[in-house]
């Protein structure tokens, strides 16, 4: 079934139809959950909180677009205001698979380090419109439409967070 139609059965009552939604798009949410605060139990939490509002909104849903546009815009705005909330300064992904030796691994992980505290460090526009184009490979038009802004604006905000990037990584490149 295509999500309008598990759309309307949700507004009929059908509570199955909101599970087959969330199994659709409880991954892609996520993954981009985790790429706003690269924290795996954060991400967690804002996945659950972002289906709750999904589910509480669902009925006032009215196919102006895409429904994973709509999903979109509701994750990225609540990690917006979660990142501002909390100033998340320590990360726990990494970047590279176990490295072979304590040197590397050492090194590896203070580059991730670096790369997520400079990726966190971004005014929230700019990390967003970074993440969703380098990260999800989102076109410039795309996230427009999910930022609900002009496509020049998106391609300020991504011209600027490489170059703060550029400059805050320099020792590392």
């Amino acid at each position: 079934m295509d999500d309008e139609i598990l759309i309307k059965e949700f507004k009929k009552g059908n509570k199955r139809a909101f599970e087959e939604l969330v199994k659709r798009y409880q991954r892609r949410v996520y993954s981009l959950c985790y790429r706003m605060v690269r924290n795996y139990e954060d991400s967690a939490d804002l996945t659950q909180e972002v289906f709750v509002r999904v589910y509480k909104g669902l009925k006032r849903f009215r196919f102006k677009s895409s429904l994973w546009t709509w999903i979109y815009r509701i994750t990225l705005n609540l990690c917006i205001s979660f990142s501002k909330s909390k100033k998340r300064a320590s990360l726990q992904n990494s970047l590279f698979p176990h490295p072979p030796t304590p040197q590397e691994s050492y090194r590896r992980e203070e580059l991730r380090k670096a790369v997520d505290k400079a990726i966190l460090s971004l005014p929230s526009q700019q990390r967003a419109v970074f993440i969703m184009h380098y990260y999800e490979d989102m076109k410039y038009k795309e996230i427009a439409e999910v930022m609900g802004c002009k496509l020049g604006t998106v391609k300020v905000h991504y011209f600027q967070a490489i170059r703060r990037l550029r400059e805050l990584l320099k020792e590392w490149v």
